[in-house]
């Protein structure tokens, strides 16, 4: 019997990686010098394989015309399926565009719910993104003790930005580690800037003189029920001072902390 002899059998690699086309484009997008053409070819077969972070990136190219033509209309599309599959990079990109408006409308309050979500995901760059809004009110009303909290949060998750002229009050830094630790919860993330957000509205509204008022409202509650509700705005200020003080009074400031962005 004839036996073929085709030469040796190539060894085959048992221990072999498979190759990861997200982590072969994030080497490419980050190389001296960057090369984003080949690039976009990996995140593209990364997405093609339901990499939702590989997807984000794509969209990134997209956005910012890097390695392809850019097209701001098709990059938004991508960053929203991105951002649909929960990645992070995804919703903090969906976040840009909808703050400045490429590639569809602005739309603030969406945008800051994009930057809130990925930054209860860790993101640090969406997170000093969220701070800045905070400090800044867009798309929310302006709450800077959060918004120092979170510059501070993003700092130790690793964002080398930094704000300008942001300082740390002497009667804030308490507080400000205090909410710090709290934004450091992913559970919590959303519920407290929604939280601090629904208390600051309240604030206003008290704080604004001549209010108009429902008279018929007033005129026909009943007495008992006018104290109750008496009752508890004076208790629901109480409780805020605490965390919201600064917006009901200007206390006495030392100047400065060391705690510095």
């Amino acid at each position: 019997m004839n036996i073929l002899n085709l030469g040796p059998t190539p060894p085959v690699a048992l221990n072999a990686q498979p190759v990861d086309p997200l982590q072969h484009g994030m080497a490419l997008f980050h190389a001296t010098p960057p090369d984003y053409e080949r690039a976009v070819g990996w995140f593209r077969a990364g997405a093609d394989g339901g990499d939702k972070d590989a997807l984000a990136m794509l969209g990134l190219c997209q956005l910012e015309g890097l390695g392809m033509a850019a097209d701001p209309v098709q990059a938004r599309r991508t960053l929203e399926q991105a951002a649909s599959r929960r990645s992070a990079i995804g919703r903090f990109q969906l976040g840009r565009t909808l703050m400045t408006g490429r590639g569809g409308p602005v739309d603030e309050a969406a945008g800051l719910s994009a930057y809130v979500t990925a930054a209860a995901m860790g993101h640090a760059e969406a997170t000093f993104n969220l701070a800045n809004c905070l400090y800044a009110g867009v798309g929310c009303l302006p709450d800077r003790l959060a918004a120092k909290s979170l510059y501070l949060r993003s700092r130790a998750l690793g964002c080398t930005l930094s704000p300008q002229g942001v300082r740390v009050r002497s009667h804030e830094l308490k507080a400000v580690r205090a909410l710090a630790q709290r934004f450091a919860d992913p559970n919590r993330m959303f519920f407290l800037v929604q939280e601090r957000q629904q208390e600051l509205a309240l604030v206003h509204a008290i704080a604004q003189p001549g209010a108009p008022r429902d008279r018929l409202a007033v005129s026909e509650a009943r007495p008992e029920t006018l104290q109750r509700a008496g009752r508890l705005a004076v208790g629901v200020v109480a409780a805020m001072a605490g965390t919201l003080g600064q917006y009901l009074r200007r206390p006495r400031d030392a100047g400065p902390t060391t705690l510095n962005f």
